[in-house]
């Protein structure tokens, strides 16, 4: 499937201070990538940790990693060296690639009961916030994406907390590695991207 109109050519900022284009991130190979509510939430390092944790999947794959947060450049580093030491960590303050996928924003996203079992779940398992560093009521998504900028999976969460399953994730990188087209009628694996709202 195509990418959002003007996803591709988002600029981002580099741990490195430099803006680079998003859609280079997946040129040369495909790309797992991963955008964060806000580098401080305690949901964004759940999701940081389990997508981490199959690293070694999705580079066997031949796909890199790639998380996107929204907050200061001097954030993205904390986490990155907190969270997800090694991985490619992109910010956009701007947030232009968010409006490019539909993510989400608003309180009711943000604050409503199943993003409050999603934070009561993620407390349980060890992590805790570090504050907002980044847009608060801003939610994320997850996709994969193609050389030729082709996506093969697309996941915008629906509130705070809504993460894809990471078997779902890897099951569209397998089906490219193997020269199938990943299902686009399966509701888990493949959900389109939504239009922006306001909660």
């Amino acid at each position: 499937m195509s990418p959002p109109s003007g996803l591709v050519e988002c600029r981002v900022i580099a741990l490195s201070g430099e803006v680079v284009r998003l859609g280079d991130e997946w040129r040369d190979r495909p790309a797992v990538v991963v955008w964060l509510r806000h580098f401080g939430c305690l949901l964004c390092k759940e999701q940081a940790a389990a997508f981490r944790g199959r690293g070694q999947e999705i580079e066997a794959l031949g796909a890199g990693l790639v998380f996107v947060g929204n907050g200061q450049l001097t954030w993205a580093r904390q986490f990155e060296a907190e969270e997800c030491r090694g991985c490619r960590v992109l910010t956009d303050p701007g947030l232009d690639s968010y409006r490019a996928i539909g993510a989400r924003r608003g309180w009711r996203s943000t604050l409503g009961p199943a993003g409050l079992v999603a934070g009561i779940r993620a407390f349980r398992r060890g992590f805790r916030q570090s504050g907002v560093r980044g847009v608060p009521d801003q939610q994320g998504g997850v996709y994969v994406m193609l050389p030729g900028d082709r996506a093969a999976y697309a996941y915008v969460s629906g509130s705070a907390g809504d993460h894809p399953p990471i078997d779902a994730v890897l099951d569209a990188l397998r089906a490219v590695a193997g020269g199938a087209a990943p299902s686009a009628d399966t509701d888990d694996q493949v959900a389109p991207a939504a239009a922006p709202q306001a909660g």
